[in-house]
């Protein structure tokens, strides 16, 4: 007998699906170039130099994210500290329990406003969307927004039952969200939130207007509080953050506008394409009150991201929330052909990568084929493949199990397609973070170029003036090497004895910038294959 496994998936099995998406990734690498870095360089300042109400990077404010995540990634640090783990590797746990409470909160936003099939579509949405793999696993204030901005659309929903709690829930909801992100964290859901009764009659009950009232009121105790508190430790606080806040928004020009198609295009794949099945499908009925609050929630979101500045991707993980519970929607009405085509769509690609993903890691291990260990090790030169029993556990048992849903699970459900998409996606990052974690790592860490600098830097220094060191290099070299950059792009002349300078160099092109007189070089140092370099030179007497 060889019984099938029923879609959609039975709780357990999609908490299985879920904790092989969350965990890997979060342990075993150093800091890389990415907003990861910058988040844990927050942490840092909050464990070591206890800048706790706002945060900082590298002595420096950061006025970009709120304090909330690094919060809680600092207790997270603190917890797994006492299991052995790096500070880096604790802080990442924040990232994962609160991930789980966005796909929790997705689940229950989908229930309210559809029921469960669909809530689970939805979830199985979020969990395959491209834009979100990577961001999902870093420490940084967008993932607390995703959780905070779920919690108030799941506010929203509830409000047409249930309007008393819901009006707590919804200021909770955008009270994580600014604390989070800031203003642009809460705008497309208060906006939604105040003009429900607009969009239908569902919200149109005096009922819900108590619960708008509870809801503003705890968003300006909560986040009121916070903005009050750090204006008493930090006067002049506020005129900063404003400052900060207004200059994330501007009208950009047309030729801008146009790169956010492109990154929205595989962003939010496989969402969009099946939240427009959503409406097509209901086309020759008159849409109901939930698919009109996504639709309007999906146009105040896609709105914000026209008015952010310097297009990225990053932007667009509040856009997932809206769009993957209007997908979800849609995922039980999947014609045959459309959902089989997104399934061996899904499978086909995760088999090919994760074939790629075993025969490099086995050419790596072992040097057969040899061609193959040649190009690796000439893409990052010097890295030394060791096995490891963990990885390669873990990495076997979620190919197995990967395997096991493909060949049982029942034939001809519209579940497959999404079901099939997430496990594809969720395979082929584990494989990343296991197999091919140290070849990563060792390209993207900047340990020993931190550990280099420092070594030039005399014992006791605090103060070395940077020229276009980007904001993740700040973070690295302040945790790892204990220095601590002055930008002067901020202020002119810092008059520290020492200057850091990130040049990029391009072949066949000199490299070289004037420092001005009075300085003499000290060092020069890059990753390997990495066009950026930095030199320290030193203020002569």
């Amino acid at each position: 007998m060889n019984p099938r496994i029923a879609l959609p998936l039975a709780p357990g099995l999609l908490a299985l699906l879920l904790l092989a998406y969350l965990v890997p990734g979060l342990v075993a690498h150093d800091l890389w170039k990415t907003e990861d870095a910058i988040g844990i360089g927050i942490v840092h300042q909050m464990l070591e130099h206890g800048r706790w109400l706002v945060p900082h990077l590298a002595g420096e404010p950061y006025w970009e994210d709120g304090p909330l995540h690094y919060w809680i990634a600092s207790l997270t640090a603190k917890a797994f500290g006492l299991a052995g783990l790096a500070e880096y590797d604790g802080a990442r746990f924040a990232s994962g329990l609160v991930m789980a409470a966005v796909f929790a909160l997705v689940y229950l936003a989908g229930r309210e406003l559809y029921g469960k099939l669909e809530a689970m579509g939805a979830v199985l949405v979020l969990v395959g969307s491209l834009g979100l793999i990577v961001h999902a696993h870093e420490t940084m204030g967008e993932i607390s927004m995703l959780a905070g901005q779920a919690l108030a659309w799941y506010g929203i929903a509830l409000a047409r039952s249930r309007p008393r709690r819901a009006g707590w829930l919804l200021g909770l909801g955008l009270a994580v969200a600014a604390l989070s992100k800031g203003v642009p964290a809460v705008v497309a859901p208060l906006a939604i939130a105040l003009s429900a009764p607009a969009i239908s009659s569902a919200w149109r009950q005096r009922q819900y207007v108590h619960a708008l009232a509870h809801a503003l009121l705890v968003l300006a105790l909560l986040f009121g509080g916070w903005l009050a508190l750090a204006e008493h430790g930090m006067p002049g606080f506020l005129a900063s953050w404003r400052a900060a806040n207004a200059a994330l928004f501007v009208v950009p020009p047309v030729t801008e506008l146009s790169l956010w198609g492109p990154i929205l295009a595989w962003a939010t794949w496989p969402a969009w394409p099946i939240a427009v099945w959503t409406l097509w499908e209901a086309r020759r009925r008159s849409y109901g009150s939930a698919t009109r609050m996504l639709v309007f929630a999906v146009a105040a979101s896609l709105a914000v991201l026209a008015l952010l500045a310097d297009p990225h991707e990053i932007y667009a993980m509040p856009l997932l929330l809206p769009l993957s519970l209007l997908a979800g929607a849609g995922v039980p009405t999947l014609r045959r052909g459309a959902a089989n085509g997104l399934a061996w769509f899904g499978v086909m690609c995760a088999a090919f990568f994760a074939l790629l993903a075993w025969v490099a890691w086995f050419a790596m291990t072992t040097g057969f084929p040899d061609a193959i260990a040649r190009n690796f090790t000439r893409l990052e030169p010097g890295h030394v493949q060791h096995f490891s029993w963990v990885a390669f556990t873990v990495a076997l048992a979620c190919t197995l199990s990967w395997g096991a849903l493909i060949a049982k699970s029942e034939r001809s459900a519209p579940f497959r397609s999404v079901t099939f998409w997430a496990a594809g996606i969720t395979l082929l990052w584990a494989l990343a973070t296991t197999l091919m974690l140290s070849w990563i790592d060792y390209g993207k860490s900047y340990r020993q170029v931190a550990l280099a600098l420092r070594k030039h830097v005399p014992e006791g220094v605090r103060c070395v003036e940077s020229r276009g060191l980007g904001e993740a290099q700040r973070a690295i070299f302040d945790y790892r090497a204990e220095i601590v950059t002055r930008r002067i792009e901020n202020g002119g002349d810092t008059g520290c004895p020492f200057l850091l300078v990130q040049t990029q160099f391009v072949t066949g092109r000199s490299d070289n910038i004037d420092i001005g007189p009075g300085w003499k070089f000290l060092w020069e140092g890059r990753r390997p294959r990495d066009r950026e370099r930095y030199r320290l030179y030193q203020r002569l007497p």
